[in-house]
């Protein structure tokens, strides 16, 4: 996009933003602010944030003044779950869809909620970018916000601020909890954000999880890891310890088989890899004291962690990352020939059929003075605020109002229909699932080896591979940064 076009389409935007009774968002207190002479729509306790009737960051006199409006919203390859055309009998949906309506009726406007129908491929999220592009660049103002992946082009769309910073968007307190914080640890540079997503979104569904067969472990004598994850003791020495303890030559024949014998841990190699990596805490971008990116510098720590990763498969005899046949590694699973299992959270309910008990556990951590990191996968649905948007009050206040209420009502559903899977339901589970929504952390899209190809030839070659593209990596920040820091 030119930059005079760009510079148009700000104006706009601060144009309407200026207009707008707005509640900013601060990191230093969750006290909520209001414009003077009015009131919160309903009475909420300081303890319970979820307490109310309706979001306490709209003012209850700025809920009529969007009657008649229409907040529309372009879903590209990721967020189908954000809307329901009706009510079908399933839970989810149901819950989706009468979100929405109170949405409708407490402000008196209509959600226009269109699908791009662009598939869940690269093909297809390349699609999706594109006609984003295309509309912010013939300033269409049809679409409040877009609904996306968080690589596939969007990263480059961010830099050149095609997206409206968030911190400009009314109603929106971030520290809330019906808000994905981590996004601005990970996505977020500067003092802007310009992407950002909801409980609206059910972003927990594409969050990376393990679930283990209690049979192995009850055989094997060991102790469920539900206390180590609470104690904060669940590590990667104990996961990978008990890997190769799951591992069983089932018919005794010496050879390690993918299809007889038993396995410490399967998973789909695109998702599986990436999450064991970010567990181990590796970031290939830090932060400035201006909140900058710059490279992450420790090459030998980084060097480690990957290492970790590519000895859990090095021996192929207790570890199996499935890289051509998707449905192998889930059959394995299912069929009780594997102690840990890799798969988004969402894919829990599809997993009726399993007639062994198993739980559901976050990934470990790398030591015990670190923190719990599960992985957001490149599919989690994001929502991007075009620099065309029409109206960012009517903006802030549908998405601040989906997000609360999908934290009051449709987190808790969803939780509940993944615990009441056959053979899940158990106070244990129970508890992990808030520990791997609130510590769901990104890998962000660029500057580290490929950890794939590595454990592919079960040698890690992290220091030499990034040492020879490191000239690249440096000037392809720079151009980031410049990016970042540049007038719009």
């Amino acid at each position: 996009m030119k930059k005079s076009l760009l510079s148009v389409f700000l104006a706009a935007v601060l144009a309407v933003s200026s207009l707008a009774s707005c509640t900013k968002k601060t990191d230093e207190t969750d006290d909520t602010q209001v414009p003077d002479g009015t009131e919160q729509t309903d009475t909420i306790d300081p303890e319970n944030r979820l307490s109310g009737e309706y979001s306490p960051n709209i003012p209850a006199a700025d809920a009529k003044k969007f009657e008649g409006r229409t907040f529309s919203m372009l879903i590209g390859s990721t967020g189908q779950s954000i809307w329901a055309e009706e009510e079908n009998g399933t839970t989810i949906n149901d819950t989706v869809y009468r979100r929405n309506k109170l949405v409708e009726d407490h402000f008196d406007i209509t959600l226009n909620i269109v699908k791009t129908g662009a598939a869940a491929t690269g093909e297809g999220q390349q699609q999706a970018t594109t006609q984003f592009r295309s509309l912010i660049e013939s300033g269409d103002q049809t679409y409040n916000s877009f609904v996306h992946v968080q690589h596939t082009g969007m990263p480059q769309m961010i830099l050149e601020k095609y997206f409206v910073d968030w911190n400009e968007i009314p109603y929106i307190n971030l520290s809330d909890e019906w808000w994905y914080e981590n996004i601005t640890k990970d996505l977020c540079f500067g003092d802007k954000i310009y992407v950002m997503t909801g409980d609206y979104a059910l972003y927990i569904d594409r969050i990376d999880c393990l679930l283990f067969n209690k049979d192995i472990f009850d055989e094997l004598g060991l102790e469920y890891p539900y206390q180590d994850v609470l104690d904060g003791t669940w590590t990667w020495d104990k996961f990978t310890e008990l890997v190769k303890l799951g591992a069983d030559d089932l018919n005794g024949d010496g050879i390690m088989a993918y299809a007889d014998d038993q396995w410490g841990l399967v998973g789909w190699a695109p998702e599986l890899l990436y999450a064991l990596l970010v567990s181990t805490g590796y970031s290939p971008l830090e932060k400035d004291e201006d909140n900058m990116p710059v490279l992450n510098q420790d090459v030998s720590m980084a060097h480690e962690q990957y290492q970790r990763v590519v000895d859990v498969f090095a021996d192929r005899q207790s570890a199996w990352n499935e890289t051509s046949n998707y449905m192998s590694q889930r059959e394995t699973f299912t069929e009780g020939r594997a102690m840990f299992f890799d798969i988004f959270l969402g894919g829990v309910t599809g997993l009726a059929e399993v007639e062994f008990d198993f739980g559901i556990l976050p990934y470990p951590k790398w030591d015990e003075d670190s923190e719990y990191q599960n992985r957001s996968s490149n599919m989690t649905a994001l929502t991007y605020i075009p620099v065309t948007n029409p109206d960012l009050e009517l903006t802030g206040a549908v998405l601040e109002e989906l997000a609360y209420q999908s934290a009051k009502e449709l987190t808790p559903v969803y939780f509940d229909t993944v615990l009441t899977v056959k053979s899940t339901r158990d106070v244990e589970s129970e508890a992990m699932l808030p520990i791997i929504k609130n510590n769901a952390r990104f890998l962000y899209d660029r500057f580290y080896p490929n950890v794939y190809n590595m454990v592919g030839s079960g040698t890690n070659t992290f220091t030499s591979s990034y040492q020879s593209s490191l000239s690249q990596y440096e000037a392809d920040l720079e151009d980031m940064r410049e990016l970042l820091l540049s007038e719009e």
